[in-house]
């Protein structure tokens, strides 16, 4: 269950960090891809990564 929890937590962390660099870049002027696909991928990977996060905390309260 230990495994569970670091892996859940490990991927939140690494796609909310992706999410901020995607609202990063788009926040720059003038970048490809266009702002409205970085939006819907920042959206996205924010999300999930919220959920994976608080799946893996979850799983570290529950399942000590």
């Amino acid at each position: 269950m230990n495994i569970i929890m670091i892996v859940f937590i490990t991927l939140g962390i690494l796609m909310l960090a992706a999410m901020f660099y995607n609202v990063i870049l788009y926040q720059r002027p003038g970048i490809y891809p266009p702002k409205k696909i970085l939006k819907a991928r920042a959206a996205s990977l924010g999300s999930i990564g919220g959920i994976l996060f608080a799946a893996g905390v979850l799983f570290a309260i529950f399942f000590k």
